[in-house]
């Protein structure tokens, strides 16, 4: 057995031993639970799993937030060879059930205060185990939180099938499971390389891998020292795999973050051990400009990477001049991922090349290749392709999509077609033009809308731009939503302008025909620019229009 061909908990275990039981863990509103409690609970819960007949190959939903239960869990239905099949906590109840009956869901783990939603679940046979985000919290905010949930949860009836997240430990002893690196260890839904919902599986070697080729972002070995503010979600690869399984197995402190706030994430950087971050845009350009994102203690940061979207020359330059005030003059290193391939390419301070997304990771190499395949040369724009060890197996249920996202070259190495276009310098530093599902054909000619919104951003009194395609009389043309800075005048002739500097800077192909001034863009889960929505808005609106014609 290799030191990857094993379940991800049996990673975790192996790479900490060098540790005190005693070190700390997880972080969570000021309260610690160590290694030692750490390894137990989860083998603990384990046991309560295959108590309720889970097993190797089955799966259960995780539908859970950032609070200790969900870490404890993922890791205790790993240890039992089932898999994690990590569900969004907000998605909707019916959502939720047709992937349950559509997986054959063995059982469930979900937060106690959203139960009453799932209301086909409580005439179901299936077992649940309900976490509450007090389970771990200390006693000066249980008491008020416990207070406050209340009124969610009164009416959950518990018994034998429907149990507390806390009455699982202490009851039934773990028995041994031979899990392999190959076993899958992860089902990921997501939008996939295609823009469709998909359902990627990934093995315990993937995700192990995963940490061993990003351990020295955080630091390599470590120990409680060392903390990763854990914000970004469980159920997307970024916040599972760097936040969660690399700086946990390292030796360091997941400080756990439920929801988002900039300015509790500023105070949990001042009062705990916070010495990197992994973030999104968004994120970060809220922390800056909240007002408390200064002071000496931004001294102990070490690193701070972002991905999940673009990163804006604004929101970057804003980040280090903030750092550099306090005296701690470190960059912000824009990194790229995706579900199926992990994460894989980061610039570091070390190898920082601006405007990139770095160069690949440890174990990772990129390369660009035409519509055939065909590799290409540096500079030249194509599908960036990435051969990986974390590579996903493929998608749930779906050989002919995993075959069309999976190829092998002449001499049989594996690649990835992430579906994003970009290119490479002779240097071996990777960039991001646009996502394929976005590159719009005008006049013959592909146009990358992130290509005008880079540009865009850059135009004096720009905030936020969004562009997307539209199309009348059976032609192609392009709509450009913008959100301005406070006191800005959008009128005619700054749009016209503004028009003129985007045909300056690009192909006429890339003008907006229509340009609209906004006073919000929607926004993803974590932060991006939601151009889904704003594309099916716009359609339904052109469809009122041709209606009312």
């Amino acid at each position: 057995m290799t030191k990857f061909d094993k379940s991800m908990f049996r990673y975790v275990v192996d790479e900490t031993k060098r540790l005190p039981r005693s070190n700390k863990t997880l972080c969570f509103y000021g309260a610690y639970i160590r290694l030692g409690e750490f390894i137990d609970t989860i083998e603990s819960l384990s046991g309560y799993l295959q108590h309720l007949g889970i097993g190797k190959g089955d799966n259960v939903i995780l539908c859970l937030g950032n609070i200790p239960d969900a870490v404890l869990s993922f890791y205790a239905i790993n240890n039992t060879g089932a898999v994690a099949n990590i569900v969004h906590p907000l998605i909707p109840s019916q959502a939720l059930k047709k992937i349950a009956d559509d997986m054959n869901t063995k059982a469930f783990i979900l937060f106690d205060e959203f139960f009453e939603k799932y209301e086909w679940l409580k005439d179901s046979d299936k077992p649940v185990i309900l976490c509450a985000a007090s389970d771990y919290l200390p006693s000066l905010y249980k008491i008020p939180y416990e207070m406050y949930s209340y009124r969610f949860k009164k009416n959950v009836k518990f018994d034998s099938r429907i149990v507390k997240f806390k009455d699982t430990i202490g009851k039934y002893e773990y028995r041994n499971v031979d899990i392999k690196g190959e076993d899958i260890a992860i089902y990921m839904h997501s939008g996939g390389t295609t823009g469709k919902s998909k359902t990627v599986m990934l093995s315990n070697a993937a995700f192990n891998h995963l940490a061993d080729n990003t351990i020295d972002l955080v630091g390599g070995g470590v120990d409680d020292k060392d903390g990763m503010l854990m914000v970004l979600p469980l159920f997307h690869t970024y916040g599972l795999g760097i936040c969660m399984h690399t700086v946990i197995s390292g030796g360091g402190q997941a400080i756990m973050m439920p929801k988002f706030n900039p300015k509790a994430a500023c105070e949990l950087v001042k009062r705990r051990n916070v010495t990197y971050i992994a973030g999104v845009p968004n994120m970060y350009a809220k922390m800056v400009n909240c007002g408390k994102f200064k002071g000496k203690y931004l001294k102990k940061l070490k690193n701070c990477y972002c991905g999940g979207d673009k990163l804006s020359n604004a929101i970057k330059k804003g980040f280090e001049d903030a750092m550099a005030k306090s005296g701690n003059p470190i960059k912000l290193c824009a990194g790229y991922g995706l579900t199926e391939g992990g994460i894989c390419c980061v610039n570091t301070m070390d190898i920082h090349k601006e405007g990139t997304l770095g160069k690949p990771t440890k174990n990772n190499k990129f390369a660009v290749v035409d519509e055939n395949n065909n590799f290409l040369p540096p500079m030249q724009k194509g599908m960036l392709v990435l051969s990986t060890n974390s590579m996903m197996t493929g998608y749930y249920n779906d050989e002919e999509l995993t075959k069309e996202t999976i190829f092998y070259d002449s001499k049989g190495e594996k690649w990835l077609k992430t579906g994003d276009i970009g290119y490479m310098d002779e240097d071996g530093y990777v960039y991001f033009v646009d996502r394929l599902k976005r590159m719009v054909k005008i006049s013959g000619v592909n146009v990358f809308p992130q290509e005008i919104e880079d540009y865009v951003d850059k135009y004096d009194g720009i905030l936020r731009s969004c562009v997307i395609s539209a199309e009348k009389d059976g032609k192609t043309y392009l709509k450009l939503y913008i959100m301005t800075k406070d006191g800005v005048n959008a009128d005619d002739a700054y749009i016209e302008n503004l028009k003129k500097y985007i045909g300056a800077n690009l192909l006429k192909y890339s003008v907006p025909r229509v340009v609209k001034k906004v006073d919000y863009l929607p926004l993803t889960q974590i932060g991006k620019v939601d151009f889904k929505k704003l594309q099916e808005d716009s359609e339904k609106e052109d469809s009122s229009n041709k209606t009312a014609e």
